[in-house]
């Protein structure tokens, strides 16, 4: 049983109590974050009187999280009994079935977690293939420079004419290795600890994947942004730089250092279309502007970011955007470096997938500077 099957959300360090259903965020006078001793209520929202406001609590909420005052946990006592349950009996049988086990335990949430908050998966449409077929991607305007991800994984182009491309398939390869000396002081922190190991080598690099493709992308037919403020200006700007080829805006991705600027401009405000559940903001989404969704990286751990201070994309729907197509969904197996002479053992994950930027006039990019 996957122990992190059960709801599995950010908590507050102190209280234990859930993001949605503990201590209210809120700045006091001098900017602070402080907490409020009331509960929210069992909605999952922050609690605001307008968008205004609610711009400012998510702010808090992302320092609340860079300061340690949240932290990603289960309020399910039962939960961590199992982690605990999984990691004694890992412990028990290194070489058995239920290490082997526990490495698909690790791999299942990884996975999930990668199709829930990656920027990959967000934004790009999926075509998972069956054994032996061919991938490909059918091309809705032809004539364009399209870009692919080799095997290495680095990025090349390609002038394409025909209605289908053809993406080249790369591994996404990880390896997930624990001490004997780890292993004997182990805890029921184990787990969490190897599944971040494992988002951060799966999850980010397919996220440092895609991000080499929309940055080659960005300036083969749109023009590129920089900027010292992001203003209502320079977001309509860089929308009509997608729109004017017909192709609606679909998401913005921004570093969340750019929020402050969106708080500080009240034409922002005005058009915010606010999302104020704490579980889908701390996934990345921050709610809309003049129909466009805005995802950040700003509530992920640092080793797990890809996005550079003050960058901004926008990009078109995912169907004239691109593709990652799915041979083969993550597999976990043991490993054992004791033959090495390395007292070490844990899991090899491996993905094959193939990505590719199909249209990049529907890509553009913006920095601050």
């Amino acid at each position: 049983m996957n122990p992190y099957k059960s709801k599995r959300t950010w908590v507050h360090a102190k209280t234990g109590n859930e993001a949605g259903s503990g201590p209210t965020p809120y700045l006091t006078r001098s900017g602070n974050l402080a907490f409020s001793s009331t509960k929210l209520g069992d909605s999952g929202e922050m609690s605001a009187v307008n968008g205004k406001e609610l711009m400012h609590a998510i702010e808090a909420l992302s320092r609340a999280v860079k300061t340690g005052e949240y932290v990603q946990a289960s309020t399910d006592s039962s939960v961590e009994a199992r982690k605990r349950d999984l990691v004694t009996a890992a412990v028990q049988d290194k070489d058995g079935p239920a290490w082997k086990a526990l490495g698909e335990v690790i791999g299942d949430e990884v996975f999930e977690t990668m199709g829930r908050e990656g920027f990959a998966s967000k934004t790009l449409i999926h075509k998972p293939l069956a054994k032996g077929e061919v991938g490909r991607i059918r091309i809705r305007k032809k004539d364009v420079l399209a870009f692919f991800a080799t095997r290495n994984p680095e990025v090349v182009a390609s002038q394409v004419r025909q209605y289908y491309v053809y993406p080249p398939e790369y591994y996404l390869l990880g390896r997930i290795l624990i001490e004997d000396a780890e292993i004997e002081q182990a805890s029921g922190d184990l787990l969490d600890d190897k599944y971040q190991d494992g988002l951060e080598q799966m999850q980010r690099e397919q996220d440092k994947v895609w991000k080499r493709l929309v940055d080659a992308s960005a300036t083969v037919y749109n023009d590129s942004f920089l900027f010292n403020t992001f203003t209502p200006t320079v977001f309509a700007s860089m929308q009509n730089q997608v729109m004017r080829w017909g192709i609606p805006v679909h998401m913005a991705v921004i570093s969340f250092d750019l929020w402050p600027d969106i708080i500080a401009d009240t034409e922002f405000s005005t058009w915010f279309d606010p999302v104020s559940k704490h579980e889908i903001v701390m996934n990345g989404y921050l709610g809309s502007i003049l129909g466009t969704q805005i995802h950040t990286d700003g509530f992920r751990y640092d080793t797990l970011k890809v996005l550079e201070p003050g960058e901004a994309y926008f990009l078109g729907a995912p169907s004239n955007l691109g593709a990652i197509t799915r041979r083969k969904d993550l597999s976990t197996a043991p490993i054992n470096l004791h033959l090495l002479g390395r007292p070490e053992r844990g899991w090899f994950m491996e993905q094959i997938e193939g990505m590719t930027i199909t249209n990049p006039r529907a890509v553009v990019k913006g920095r601050k500077f």
